[in-house]
């Protein structure tokens, strides 16, 4: 591919394909399963058991297809890398250009249920002269970004996502989102090019201030708040137990696991099933987790029609190679805002701990949306995300 040439590109996944997927699904004996009630053990096979019914018998993936062909969508190169996107042009005279970055068990379809939202926010009542340009990429290695001949750290990826922007694209500023692994692709995003990133938003806390490593324990200053001591505990806590072993499985011997999750549907499915579970709010709606039977299965759907299960596992262990500190007496100068959502998955941080390592000009607790908030609360997260992006537009000027 030529670098810097923009291809357009539609999802159109042959018919042989999701036959394979089918026999696959079809081979899988739910019953086999020791039965064991609930998720204590991991994944609940009664919940396995129906979700692989569901989608056998009423998923329809051709529809949801269709939804995400109406986005325009394209690929490029950039340094060699063929990078999968969507972009969706804002309403308004001069719309602010935002890149919404994604993470592991999901894909840029995380964001289908907001993209219309932000870059249109006159189909919710609000005013077009507030939209959004939006622009989705996949990972590399993740759904339809072909994995890098490389490995790519997370910081790496954040030059590879500006060049895009900038070179590719022609967007001379930017605001950039980022939860799960596209947190820490977005803050280094934020510290490297002040001069083009306008802010930062994210749902999760990565790169952090020297000392302090995620997961450490460790707090990295001499004057620690309570709350502050208490938050590193805790979370060296959650990720050296059960929520954490995944990650260490993934981040160590991601070849170990991608073949058996890459050769069956319903093997992927366990998987990720009990991430989607465990990690969004329980208490989001009046009848329990927003997500449901069809956002789970068109995220699996995505790895599956791209032949992206063991890509991904191996990008989501090299990302972790570049450093997850900034350097000694750095922060993230830009207007900064971080988003606490209700996340099973991640101990809130206090906002004195997340001022530590950047420009925090805005600190929200959203009432509802997990480690999801784009499916789980699309509104919410649309909201969140275009009111600080607004205020800082506005105290710019």
């Amino acid at each position: 591919m030529e670098a810097g040439r923009v291809t357009p590109f539609r999802i159109n996944t042959p018919d042989d394909t999701l036959e394979q997927i089918r026999q696959r699904l079809t081979a899988f004996d739910p019953v086999a399963l020791p039965r064991r009630p609930g998720w204590r053990c991991g994944t609940d096979p009664t919940a396995l058991e129906e979700l692989t019914r569901y989608w056998l018998t009423d998923y329809d993936w051709r529809r949801h297809e269709r939804e995400l062909n109406a986005f325009e969508q394209f690929t490029a190169a950039v340094d060699g890398v063929e990078v999968h996107l969507l972009r969706e042009p804002g309403s308004g005279t001069a719309p602010p250009t935002v890149l919404l970055l994604h993470g592991w068990p999901t894909s840029f379809a995380t964001f289908r249920a907001v993209i219309s939202r932000l870059a249109h926010p006159e189909t919710a009542g609000g005013d077009p002269e507030d939209g959004l340009t939006v622009v989705v990429p996949s990972l590399p290695g993740y759904g339809f970004s072909p994995p890098a001949s490389a490995p790519i750290g997370v910081r790496s990826a954040g030059h590879l996502f500006h060049r895009l922007l900038t070179e590719v694209l022609g967007e001379a500023r930017y605001y950039v989102h980022g939860g799960d692994q596209g947190a820490p692709i977005a803050e280094w995003m934020a510290f490297d090019h002040p001069d083009h990133c306008s802010g930062l938003h994210t749902t999760l806390l990565g790169v952090r201030h020297d000392g302090a490593p995620l997961g450490s324990g460790l707090t990295g200053v001499e004057d620690p708040t309570a709350d502050e001591i208490l938050f590193v505990q805790r979370e060296h806590n959650l990720n050296t137990g059960p929520l954490g072993a995944y990650f260490l499985l993934q981040a160590t011997a991601p070849l170990t696991l991608a073949p058996a999750l890459a050769d069956s549907p319903a093997g992927f499915a366990a998987w990720v099933l009990e991430k989607f579970h465990l990690w969004s709010d329980q208490n989001g709606t009046s009848d329990g987790p927003a997500l449901t039977l069809d956002d789970i299965i068109t995220e699996i759907m995505i790895y599956l029609v791209s032949d992206s299960v063991a890509s991904s596992l191996v990008a989501y262990a090299e990302f972790l190679s570049d450093p997850i500190t900034l350097p000694p007496g750095r922060v993230i100068e830009v207007a900064s805002a971080f988003a606490a959502f209700p996340d099973p998955r991640v101990v809130t941080p206090p906002a004195s701990f997340v001022a530590r390592s950047r420009n925090l000009t805005c600190f929200t607790e959203p009432p509802r949306g997990g480690h999801f908030p784009s499916l789980e609360a699309p509104d919410v997260f649309a909201a969140d995300l275009t009111g600080f992006i607004r205020a800082t537009e506005s105290s710019s000027t």
